[in-house]
């Protein structure tokens, strides 16, 4: 696999294997065959290691939070699509953006995740010493979120991206015209006034969009 360019991640896990395998407190109860198979995963992503544009559902984010000592280096990734879920935790996140020392693009299709506390380096939902850390070290200039919601969480997760990641240049944020939980007029307004406010106190373009 070291010529393939683009991957896309999907992993089909059990909400049982998420919570005995990856967020047990003692692993030494950890189902064998479970663990085997999360491993074949780190196995998998030393593979593709030289692709320029990668996909990662979050099934696939949190089960590499098992992967994080081994995780290689992307040096040609250029373009990271995560896909988020309430239910799916982060903690891979803030190795993960270590560890792609050229990303260019980082595409986040949702902002809320299971908070843990090993994500608290790179997302804002835990208090720590070293939040925004392993935001600081890439090199990310155009972040795109799509699906966005409006919620308060959301705003300050995208405030805290705005004081941490040093290279950043454009925001694109999309509210999507026919999405259940799209925003009514208030509290649209009240974004689009967020956004202004972020935009004048960083350097950064921020784009609020609405697409069909």
């Amino acid at each position: 696999m070291e010529n393939l360019s683009e991957a896309r991640i999907t992993l089909l896990v059990a909400q049982e294997d998420i919570d005995q395998a990856i967020r047990a407190p003692n692993n030494d109860l950890l189902d064998d065959v479970v663990v085997l198979g999360f491993e074949n995963v780190g196995k998998l992503m030393n593979a593709i290691r030289n692709v320029q544009y990668l996909y990662l559902c979050a099934n696939t984010l949190e089960v590499l939070s098992l992967c994080c000592e081994t995780m290689p280096v992307f040096n040609n990734l250029k373009s990271l699509t995560i896909k988020s879920d309430e239910s799916r935790g982060w903690q891979a996140m803030p190795v993960l953006l270590r560890k792609c020392p050229h990303l260019e693009t980082l595409v986040l299709e949702g902002l809320l995740h299971h908070v843990t506390d090993k994500c608290g380096d790179a997302c804002d939902c835990v208090s720590r010493e070293d939040k925004g850390r392993s935001l600081t070290s890439c090199p990310v200039n155009v972040l795109e979120i799509p699906r966005f919601r409006g919620t308060m969480k959301e705003m300050h997760m995208i405030k805290h991206f705005l004081e941490y990641f040093p290279c950043l240049k454009d925001i694109k944020i999309c509210i999507m015209e026919n999405d259940p939980s799209q925003l009514g007029v208030p509290e649209e307004c009240q974004v689009i006034a967020e956004m202004e406010l972020y935009e004048k106190l960083s350097s950064c373009n921020v784009q609020l969009l609405v697409s069909g």
